[in-house]
């Protein structure tokens, strides 16, 4: 069961409000998880739905549970990024929230990186790589703390439609000479971006490379890709609203 995971929000909990990792239920739930042999857990942090249980959108819980359960996976969605925090240069002692948050509590109770917290980067890629600068630091700090073997990619692709936009944008990102030097950042190497785009999740659920090259050479993905090669036209199709009236119909659906 080593490959099985465990999702959970803690912006919610049973009694409609959030909880921490570190608290009940969430100790419940991580000792039920390692009674049932499932070794990775996800969990949705950042993205705040709103002023409610904003403090368990962040990730101060995060480094607490992964000291005191390391034989557990912490899988964290979004990687705690909030849309409406500034990505910047980490200070240490800074309170900030976003990824920041993340990286404060890894530090904090003294979790190296490449452990057993992960960087999920579901919608968090998509906001900022309109952003160059943030992006840089977003991606910049993800890799520096929480390592580079554990940031592994995701699109949410189910609310945007197709993600070729997000995947041809990691691929041509680069962070500048100036940051990786005033900041550490590592240089976004083509063998770092294939282990984000898929090799560094091979660990945490426990597959092989023997496994991803059998299942992956002659799949229906890998045949249609081979038939797009000898005729390819791009379409870039993505969803969502194209006018003011659809943006305010969606404005309106998600208040509602």
């Amino acid at each position: 069961m080593a490959g099985q995971r465990l999702e959970t929000y803690t912006q919610w909990g049973p009694d409609g409000n959030g909880f921490f990792m570190h608290n009940e239920p969430g100790v419940a739930m991580i000792e039920k998880a390692r009674q049932l042999g499932v070794r990775n857990i996800c969990i949705h942090k950042g993205i705040p739905f709103g002023k409610q249980s904003y403090q368990h959108s962040l990730c101060t819980d995060i480094g607490v549970v992964a000291k005191a359960y390391p034989d557990i996976n912490f899988i964290i969605y979004h990687s705690g990024f909030d849309p409406d925090v500034e990505e910047q240069g980490f200070v240490d002692g800074s309170g900030r929230a976003g990824i920041d948050s993340l990286v404060q509590s890894l530090i904090d109770n003294e979790i190296p990186p490449n452990s057993n917290v992960y960087a999920e980067l579901g919608s968090t890629w998509r906001f900022v790589m309109r952003h160059p600068q943030q992006a840089a630091h977003l991606l910049g700090k993800l890799f520096k703390y929480v390592g580079e073997n554990n940031v592994l990619w995701g699109t949410d692709s189910i609310w945007y439609g197709s993600p070729q936009d997000q995947i041809q944008a990691f691929r041509g990102f680069q962070i500048s000479d100036e940051f990786r030097e005033k900041y550490g950042y590592p240089e976004l190497t083509q063998t770092l971006k294939s282990k984000v785009f898929g090799l560094n999740a091979t660990v945490p659920y426990n597959i092989s490379m023997e496994e991803v090259a059998r299942f992956t050479g002659g799949d229906h993905i890998a045949l249609n890709k081979a038939r797009y090669l000898e005729n390819p036209q791009p379409h870039f199709r993505t969803y969502g609203p194209k006018t003011r009236r659809q943006f305010l119909n969606l404005m309106k659906w998600q208040e509602g």
